[in-house]
This record gives C-alpha cells, sequence and structure tokens, in this order.
C-alpha cells in the first residue's frame, strides 16, 4: 500500500510539472477557448460578481461564455479582482485571420497577435491575472486525477494497478494537460462531474452492507457537488438521475424508505439552493432555464443539423482533440502520434468491452468471481453508464453546433481512464501488467513533456530577419515607402482543384506604421473574378505592423485554397497587396496600382473518362453526382442572361424525382438574383427515370435581374423534392470522408457587370 502511495504521489507531482509547463509555455490566450473565457472572468471582477447581459446583436468580448453556468468565472474573478486589468485590449489584439479550428499550411494559428513586453515574466496586469487563474485551473486538474485514482481504487480494490494506470492515463493526457493549464469553466465542471461519479459509486458500493450509515453529511456532499457542477456546466444534470437511482438502491437494500426521502430531499435542496438561482436568472432574462438558447445565438448552429454520417466523418477530429490538439484547435500532433494512442486507445477499448461480457457471464457463475467484485457490479455500472450517457449528449450537442472536440467528454474522464485501464491490463499475466502499464505510461508522458516545446511554442514563433536586397516593388502610404516585397514567386505553377496554391515571399518595412496593416493574396480570373484568396496578418500572422521598426524583414510563405468546384482548365494571375482590415483602405504601388502580379497558375482539369468540361465530383447522398458544368459566361452583366449546363450521373435507382435549384446570389444577404428551378433537362428527364451509369445533360437559363448591383456573387446548386408532408428536403452533398455536412454546393464565382456594359 505505501509503494502505491508513493507511486499515486509521484504521478500527481508529475502531473503538476507538466501542467504548469503547458500553462507557461502556451502563449496567453492561445489555449482553446480562453480568448473569451478571461473576458467573462474580468467582467464579474470589475462589476462586483455580477453577471454580463447577452445580446447576439452586440455580443460582448466573451461572446458566448456569458450564456455559461458561472461558478468558474465567479471563483476566478475573486482570485484576480485586485489585480489592474486596465490592459487587456493591448494584450488581447485579435489576429482578424486566424484560422481557428482549420490546419493550414502557412501557418496563421495563432488567435492574438503578441508583445513580448505585456507577457514577459514577471507577469503583471492581465498577464498576471491570466496566470493566477491557469494556476486555479492546474489545481482543479489535480483534483480530477486524484478522483479518478479513488474511483478506480473504489470500484477495483483489489486491483491497485487500474487505479494507479487511470490516474497515470489522466494525469499524462496532453489534451487535459493543454485544458488544464489553461483559462477554461471546463477544468472545474470535469473535476465536479468526475467527483458526483464517485460519490454515488460509494453510496452504491456501501449499500449492501447492513451496518453502514449515510448520515447527513453523504447526502449534503452529494447535494454541494451537484449543486456546484450545475452552476459549473449543464452536463452534470445528466448525474442526477444516477444520484436518485443509487439513493433508490440504498432504500430497496436497506428496507427503508429514509435514504431515498431524506437523502432525497438534502442532496436536491442543496442542489436548488446553490445552482436554482442561476437558472431562475435565465428563465426571467431570456426565457430559457438553461441560457441555451442564448447560447446557440451566440455561438451559432450548423448550416445543416449534423446526420449520423456526418458525425461519423468527425471521428478524427474528435480523436484528436481527446488526445491533444492545441491552439484554437489548429496546432495538431504528428500523425504517427495521433495512430499510436488511437491504437492503444482501441486496444483499451476492445479489451474494455471483453472484459465486461466476460465479467457479465461469469456473474451467472458464481464461482468464478470474487464475492466482492459480484456485489460491486452496480457501481461499476455506474462507471459505464455515465460515459455513454456524456457521450451521447455530447452528440445530442454536436449536431446542432460544430464542436467535435473529445476534450469534451472530460466530464467522464475517471470512468474512461478507469476503463481504459482494465481493457490494457486485464487479459495479460498479472507480472506483464505492470510492463505494459508501464511501457503506456511512458508513451503518454513523453508525448505530454515534449509537445510544449516541439508542437506548440513552434506555432507561435516569430519568423526571423531575412537578408536586405533590392526590392521587386514597394507598396505605399500615401506618399511615404512602407512595404518593399524582396521576393515573389509562384513554387507549383500548375495545381488541380482542391489544391494549395504555394507561393513564397519575403518583405521590409520601409518605414514604420502605427496601422495594423493586412496582407492579400488573389487567384484572379481573366474576367476579374477572384477564385480564391488569403488574408493573413505578417509572418504567418504573428506579426502585427504597428509593431515592427523601419528594416524589419521577414518570410512569408502563402498558401491560398483553391475550391474543389473551381472552374478548369483556367489560367489565373496571382495578384498580392496590403490593406487596412478596419476601414478596407488599400496601399497603393509606385504607379498608383493597388495590386502586383507575381505571376500565373495554371488550372488543371481533373482526369475523366466521360467526355465533359470541368470534370468535377460532387456526390448528392450516393443517388446523383455532378461530373461536370459549363458556364457560357463567368462575367455576365445585370439583366442578361447566362446558360448553366451540368451534367449528372446516376449512382443507384433513384426512388424520387428530384428538382434542380440553380441560384446566383449574395452569399452574406442569401439575396438571390437569378433563379433556375425544375427538373433535370427542361422537366423531359425526371429523376426516377435514370439508369445506373447514365449521364445526363442538363440545361438552365439564369435570368439575371436587371437591378443586381455589379459584384462577385455565388453560383449555388442543389436538388430537393417535393414530400407529401408538405417539406421540401434536400440531398446532402457526401465529402471523401463520408461527411454530409451541407445540402447544397457553391459551384463558382459570377462577377456581375452593370447593365450598361451590355
Amino acid at each position: 500500500m505505501a509503494g502505491h502511495r508513493r507511486i499515486l504521489t509521484l504521478i500527481l507531482a508529475v502531473y503538476v510539472l507538466l501542467a504548469i509547463t503547458y500553462s507557461v509555455v502556451t502563449p496567453i490566450f492561445e489555449a482553446s477557448d480562453e480568448l473569451w473565457h478571461y473576458p467573462m472572468v474580468r467582467y464579474l471582477a470589475q462589476n462586483g460578481l455580477h453577471l454580463p447581459p447577452q445580446d447576439p446583436a452586440s455580443p460582448g468580448p466573451w461572446r458566448q461564455e456569458g450564456s455559461q453556468p458561472p461558478l468558474y468565472y465567479l471563483l476566478a474573478a475573486a482570485l484576480t479582482a485586485g489585480i489592474d486589468t486596465a490592459d487587456m485590449d493591448d494584450v488581447r489584439r485579435v489576429n482578424p485571420h486566424a484560422d481557428i479550428g482549420v490546419v493550414r499550411p502557412d501557418g496563421n494559428a495563432n488567435m492574438i497577435v503578441h508583445r513580448a513586453d505585456p507577457e514577459a515574466f514577471p507577469w503583471r496586469g492581465t498577464a498576471l491575472a491570466v496566470h493566477i487563474i491557469r494556476l486555479f485551473s492546474v489545481a482543479l486538474g489535480l483534483g480530477t486525477v486524484l478522483v479518478t485514482y479513488l474511483l478506480a481504487r473504489t470500484v477495483f480494490l483489489d486491483w491497485p494497478l487500474v487505479a494507479l494506470g487511470a490516474a497515470t492515463l489522466n494525469a499524462f493526457l496532453p489534451m487535459f494537460l493543454f485544458i488544464s493549464g489553461s483559462v477554461n469553466n471546463d477544468n472545474l465542471s470535469n473535476l465536479l462531474g468526475n467527483l458526483l461519479t464517485l460519490l454515488i459509486v460509494r453510496l452504491l458500493k456501501d449499500a449492501p452492507s447492513p451496518s453502514s450509515h449515510h448520515d447527513l453529511r453523504d447526502y449534503a456532499m452529494i447535494g454541494v457537488v451537484t449543486g456546484a457542477g450545475l452552476l459549473s456546466k449543464l452536463n452534470i444534470g445528466f448525474l442526477i438521475p444516477l444520484v436518485a437511482l443509487a439513493l433508490l438502491v440504498v432504500s430497496l437494500r436497506r428496507r427503508r424508505w429514509r435514504p431515498l426521502v431524506i437523502g432525497g430531499a438534502v442532496s436536491g435542496g442543496l442542489t436548488i439552493l446553490i445552482a436554482g438561482w442561476w437558472y431562475l436568472y435565465n428563465w426571467q432574462l431570456y426565457g430559457d432555464p438553461t441560457g441555451l438558447n442564448m447560447f446557440l445565438q451566440m455561438v451559432g448552429r450548423r448550416a445543416v443539423p449534423a446526420n449520423l454520417a456526418q458525425l461519423w466523418s468527425e471521428r478524427h477530429s474528435f480523436t484528436q482533440a481527446y488526445w491533444g490538439f492545441f491552439g484554437g484547435v489548429n496546432v495538431p500532433l504528428p500523425d504517427a502520434v495521433y495512430l499510436i494512442f488511437n491504437l492503444i486507445g482501441g486496444l483499451g477499448l476492445l479489451g474494455a468491452v471483453i472484459f465486461i461480457i466476460y465479467a457479465a457471464a461469469c456473474r451467472w457463475n458464481r464461482s468464478h468471481i470474487s464475492q466482492e467484485m459480484n456485489a460491486l457490479w452496480l457501481p461499476a455500472a455506474v462507471t459505464l453508464i455515465w460515459p455513454v450517457v456524456t457521450f451521447i449528449s455530447y452528440l445530442r450537442w454536436t449536431a446542432e453546433t460544430p464542436a467535435s472536440q473529445g476534450r469534451l467528454v472530460f466530464g467522464a474522464l475517471s470512468a474512461l481512464s478507469l476503463w481504459m485501464a482494465v481493457g490494457l491490463l486485464w487479459w495479460q499475466p498479472r507480472r506483464a501488467q505492470p510492463l505494459a502499464m508501464g511501457g503506456v505510461g511512458i508513451y503518454f508522458f513523453a508525448v505530454a513533456a515534449l509537445a510544449p516545446f516541439l508542437v506548440i511554442a513552434p506555432a507561435y514563433r516569430t519568423p526571423p530577419p531575412v537578408e536586405s536586397r533590392a526590392p521587386k516593388t514597394t507598396f505605399y502610404d500615401n506618399e511615404r515607402r512602407l512595404f518593399a516585397l524582396l521576393e515573389g514567386s509562384i513554387i507549383q505553377p500548375a495545381v488541380y482543384p482542391e489544391q494549395y496554391v504555394l507561393i513564397e515571399t519575403a518583405w521590409e518595412m520601409a518605414a514604420e506604421t502605427d496601422r495594423d496593416w493586412s496582407l492579400f493574396v488573389h487567384l484572379v480570373t481573366p474576367d476579374g473574378v477572384i477564385v480564391g484568396q488569403r488574408d493573413i496578418y505578417p509572418g504567418q500572422g504573428t506579426l502585427a505592423t504597428s509593431d515592427l521598426p523601419a528594416g524589419r524583414s521577414w518570410r512569408n510563405p502563402i498558401a491560398i485554397w483553391l475550391p474543389p468546384t473551381a472552374y478548369a482548365p483556367m489560367t489565373l494571375d496571382v495578384i498580392l497587396g496590403w490593406y487596412h482590415h478596419p476601414s478596407g483602405e488599400r496601399l497603393r504601388l509606385a504607379d498608383g496600382g493597388e495590386t502586383w502580379k507575381i505571376g500565373q497558375v495554371e488550372v488543371l482539369p481533373r482526369e475523366s473518362g466521360l467526355n465533359v468540361p470541368n470534370p468535377i465530383s460532387i456526390n448528392f447522398e450516393n443517388q446523383i453526382e455532378l461530373v461536370g458544368y459549363a458556364l457560357t459566361d463567368l462575367s455576365p452583366a445585370a439583366g442578361s442572361r447566362l446558360e448553366l449546363t451540368l451534367y449528372w450521373r446516376a449512382l443507384n435507382v433513384i426512388p424520387f424525382d428530384y428538382k434542380v435549384f440553380a441560384n446566383i446570389l449574395d452569399p452574406v444577404t442569401l439575396t438571390k438574383y437569378a433563379a433556375s428551378d425544375g427538373m433535370p433537362a427542361q422537366w423531359q428527364r425526371p429523376t426516377t427515370t435514370w439508369t445506373p451509369g447514365e449521364i445526363i445533360e442538363d440545361v438552365h437559363i439564369l435570368s439575371i435581374s436587371p437591378d443586381t448591383p455589379p459584384g462577385i456573387y455565388e453560383l449555388e446548386l442543389g436538388l430537393y423534392r417535393e414530400a407529401p408532408d408538405g417539406t421540401f428536403p434536400r440531398l446532402r452533398i457526401v465529402t471523401a470522408d463520408g461527411g454530409m455536412a451541407f445540402n447544397f454546393v457553391y459551384l463558382n464565382r459570377v462577377r456581375v457587370l452593370p447593365a450598361e456594359d451590355l
């Protein structure tokens, strides 16, 4: 026992060291949603712990976090109330072009543009407040690791290696360490959710014993933890039925109603007393006790609710964000690291399932299982039910709003770690189990220890200076030279749709500026239609021009995504320039122009044996495939007619007659300026008449409204049917990974010219 305690102490100590490392190495506001969590804390600290009113039309810097249960923020505000954080806006300079949730080959992961001085040690102001709260989060994470050990020790009392293994899998999980080293309300809700699971399990474990006595302190503890949990995050509410079930089991086994009645009254009363005020506040203010209506308005819903196929396609981002996906879900570990993690996790899951089946079978023959283990089947069942309930609630949530992150199930991390340890160990000989668990623990520790220095820190490193040379061109702010282009080249002159156009640039500041300018690169057709573009702050988003002295130079590789529906073959000009994001003002060249042409890139058509123009592959719910299309004009004038020819292929026997809709619209306002709606081939070829493999040519005439303002618009396309219930369900687009996120596709951009240009 003493040896196990020493190992546990070592695990906890190493956890603290690693979590503090993550908290120090990760730049301020670059940890998940810390960018919005901290402003919520600051508001409470500056406003006497009063909650901010939520208004989707005018969101505060805390955005949707203002609709979260507030206990974590209240505690963090109390810890930092005496710190002067007037410098927050100077520290929290938002990168307007950050690729949050997207991994790009040219970086641009940082959500904040950092200055060294405000964040340097010794910390002060906002930096000090953030680091104090991060240490508070580290302490909460420490509590979660301890709860994981205690939970496993309670369920498998005679198997201490499972408890140590579960604590190891929890403590050295890179994503858990990353979140534990950040300002994030998940740290408190994770602790309380897992702690409540432990309390329920202990209640059930002691229930069969006639000498056990669950006094008011036990019920009060459950009530306090439940109330605090509901004041930390809504998902803990799903544990309330398990609390009620546990009290009922205790009453039935004791043949007394006191545990259910008194226990329910005490625990329920304390829960309402602690958390009820916040739910009443929401109901009075927003008409929804949970505040979810306001949260969803702030964070935004999916354009199309996710179905099971779409959720399955997001499994990779889920597992990545369970093991370790840093920054704004845009700083990943190497693929090989995820592969090993997935193998370990898959083996643990499979092993746990087989163990559960084996244990359930053995329960029918008690000679094969100890009496103590037989008595613990219901407590063990709780540790199975809670992760399943957590995962189902996660699926329900992420179906509404894009949130496919494995860290969102950390409220059941103790039980998950417990069963992963069981699955990795139970089938091995007892002597081999310590070696197996030690090997897995060493891998977890090695990745966790190296990730801050080899993955996180490099993602936010500013580029070094480059050698000065004669510029190719210079951009001017009025008459003042500002940015000198030292180098500009296209790395790959020919690409296919759905690839990146890679360019290399190098720049030098010709003078200082007090404004933050953004660099843009456009891929432009001969008609002036922008097919692809990239807007970015200098140095892959790590530099703000207002910080740079004259003479500062840097290398700036840029990757511009070419959409999968890009028209081909096509020659595109690659142009670049500078603009001021808040105002849209552009810098100029010496000749008065606003852009400089780097060169041209050829867009090559995909290989296809179908003999159709512009070959593409857009799969509509595995029934119909768009294999090509043609447009008579990419730059029509207002009041003119545009001919769109679509080439469809039937993938299967089609059970319904679908109509095709094609619209020229503004993607922001969704205003339509031209539309075509009808069955394919001028109503001559209903989709139920198509045979698998058949190619259908389908012509649509789009009459552009004469009142259409000149500009760039999207050509939207989709398929729908008229259902008997009066609805109009659309076919979803099936992506290469099996996802079905959208029920329409933007084929191409169209530039509408003024009517007088006809």
